[in-house]
């Protein structure tokens, strides 16, 4: 494939700042044995792209320990494969207003060595099993300058589209925005995941930089509808889009349904590929009980899990409760215990006999390495 992949794996969705608060947000666990970029990556190799530039702002601990040279993903190569970018901003982890535009102006010279013709943007707000091939064909069909990811089924919130006021012509092109939105929002519209030509990136980063009317990025962002031929690519595939803590418990939970799970790990874009880790096999107490739930290899369950994602090395003691709820990797629920919607970082330990509960829509949360 003619393309090269950017993944944007920083802070700017509004995903909970207590999940991001140890890493960065393609880092955040997911599904009980992935991360976000995973999803990301993956749509990318599917889909034949050999470059992928990876673009941090903050804590790069996680998220390089978890890629490192991108060998699960094929991307280990003498030419071309994966290449970790300056991060967004020397204000560390303080994000000013478009600094996305500010990033890529920043690592303008990576884009200048790529040979590939197109660009494929990808942010890590959202889980789906995309097909990116099909992306750039509608692309380059409708000899679009830009165009721009939506997508009509959502399984977890309201689309994106709905809420911005998105207005199409017949033939998808964008023809205006609703301008009482916030910038912020319209912001992860335009750079979440979009399809660009690579020199004309090039020119319009540094038409912006110059930007000598003084436009706001919204008001950059209406002219440039006005002036270029801006397409949205509508996908009907299921998505859970995350942008806080009570979509990501929800769309979490939402794996629990067999039709999603199906549409995300065995869709028509390819496999879920993730880190590999050697880890034992489940262990199940003798009295353990398990109702619809995904728990990961390495898990130990001599308690009760229900509707629940339970991921490598948890322990669930005997007696215990856990349901409507996401236990991280490493975490322990003490004996008598219950959980109810309740979302449990890494290496939490619930001591024996404790009452946590909260709800779908105010979910209960514990810090990484918290003890309750």
């Amino acid at each position: 494939m003619n393309a090269a992949g950017i993944i944007l794996a920083d802070n700017a969705a509004l995903l909970s700042k207590e999940l991001t608060e140890h890493r960065t947000l393609a880092a955040v666990p997911f599904g009980s044995k992935y991360r976000l970029i995973d999803f990301s990556l993956s749509n990318m190799v599917n889909a034949g792209l050999s470059s992928v530039g990876l673009i941090m702002s903050q804590h790069y601990d996680s998220i390089m320990h978890h890629v490192q040279s991108g060998a699960e993903w094929d991307l280990d190569r003498k030419n071309d494969g994966l290449r970790y970018l300056p991060p967004m901003s020397s204000a560390g982890s303080v994000l000013a207003k478009g600094s996305r535009v500010q990033t890529l102006r920043n690592n303008a010279f990576y884009l200048r060595q790529l040979k590939e013709k197109y660009l494929i943007l990808c942010g890590t707000g959202y889980v789906a099993n995309l097909d990116f091939a099909d992306l750039l064909d509608q692309h380059i069909r409708t000899g679009a300058d830009i165009t721009c990811l939506f997508c009509r089924n959502v399984v977890n919130s309201i689309p994106l589209y709905q809420r911005i006021g998105l207005i199409t012509d017949h033939d998808d092109r964008i023809l205006s925005l609703d301008p009482t939105r916030s910038e912020a929002l319209i912001s992860e519209l335009t750079m979440n995941t979009c399809v660009v030509e690579r020199e004309f990136l090039l020119e319009v980063l540094e038409s912006l930089g110059n930007n000598p009317r003084g436009l706001t990025p919204m008001d950059a962002l209406q002219e440039m509808l006005r002036t270029l031929k801006v397409y949205a690519y509508f996908t009907d595939s299921q998505v859970i889009y995350l942008e806080d803590l009570n979509t990501y418990l929800s769309g979490s939970l939402s794996l629990l349904d067999l039709d999603v799970r199906n549409q995300l790990f065995h869709g028509s874009g390819g496999p879920v590929i993730t880190k590999t880790k050697d880890s034992p096999a489940t262990r199940y107490g003798k009295n353990a009980k398990v109702t619809n739930s995904m728990i990961a290899d390495g898990a130990v369950i001599e308690g009760e899990v229900r509707n629940s994602i339970v991921f490598r090395g948890a322990r669930i003691k005997e007696n215990a409760v856990v349901e409507n709820s996401v236990v991280m990797q490493d975490s322990t629920v003490g004996e008598g215990a219950r959980l109810n919607y309740a979302v449990l970082d890494k290496e939490v330990i619930i001591d024996d006999g404790r009452l946590l509960s909260g709800y779908l829509t105010h979910p209960f949360f514990a810090h990484k390495g918290e003890r309750i």
